[in-house]
C-alpha cells in the first residue's frame, strides 16, 4: 500500500524527464490561484452555453464551480498531492493524484490549450502508472462521457472502462501481470 510517504504524495518538487525536456510538479500555492481558475475555464467541455451569457454572469458562475470542485477535491482527497505542472519555470498545468488502499486515483489533469498534444500529459500520467506498477496498484480516472479526446488518450495508454454512469466513464489502468508479459 501506497502511504503519504510515497513519492507520489510527499509535499515536495518533483521531476519527470518528457521526450521535449522535464516537467516540474510543485505542490499548490496560494498565488496559483488565478492560473488554476484560468485552466479550469480552459477545461470545460463545449456546449455548457456559457458562451451566449453576458460575461459578468458567466464568470460568476465558472468561479462559483472553480469554488465548488476545489473544496471538493480537498475534502473527497484531503491527502492527495495537488501539483502544478511547470516546463522551464512556466506554469503549464496541474495534476491531482490521490491514493486510496486499492488504487491511485488521478482526480484531476488540466493543461493549458497551447500546451496539449505534446506529450506533457501522457508523460505526467504514464509517471502515476509507474508508481502505482512499482506498489501493485491500479490507476483508475473518471471521465465525463462526452470528452470524447481525454477518453481517446485513456483508452491509448491501456486504460479499460469498468463502469459507467449517464456522465462518466470510470477507467482502470493495471501493470501487466509477468504471465501477460511472457506471453508477448
Amino acid at each position: 500500500m501506497i502511504s503519504t510517504a510515497s513519492p507520489m504524495l510527499r509535499d515536495t518538487t518533483r521531476t519527470i524527464a518528457f521526450a521535449r525536456g522535464v516537467l516540474r510538479l510543485r505542490p499548490e500555492r496560494t498565488e496559483d490561484e488565478p492560473f488554476r481558475f484560468q485552466l479550469f475555464c480552459d477545461s470545460r467541455p463545449p456546449g455548457q452555453g456559457f458562451d451566449s451569457l453576458d460575461p459578468r454572469i458567466r464568470d460568476a458562475l465558472l468561479r462559483q464551480q472553480f469554488v465548488a470542485q476545489s473544496l471538493s477535491y480537498r475534502s473527497h482527497y484531503p491527502t492527495a498531492s495537488f501539483d502544478i505542472v511547470e516546463l522551464d519555470d512556466t506554469r503549464i498545468g496541474r495534476i491531482v493524484v490521490a491514493c486510496n488502499p486499492d488504487a491511485l486515483l488521478v482526480v484531476d489533469l488540466a493543461l493549458e490549450p497551447k500546451r496539449r498534444h505534446q506529450g506533457i500529459g501522457e508523460a505526467l500520467v504514464r509517471d502515476v502508472m509507474e508508481e502505482a506498477r512499482t506498489s501493485g496498484l491500479p490507476v483508475r480516472v473518471s471521465v465525463f462521457v462526452n470528452n470524447q479526446g481525454s477518453l481517446r488518450f485513456c483508452l491509448r495508454l491501456g486504460f479499460k472502462p469498468v463502469h459507467r454512469t449517464d456522465l462518466y466513464v470510470d477507467l482502470e489502468w493495471r501493470a501487466p501481470s509477468r504471465l501477460e508479459i511472457g506471453a508477448r
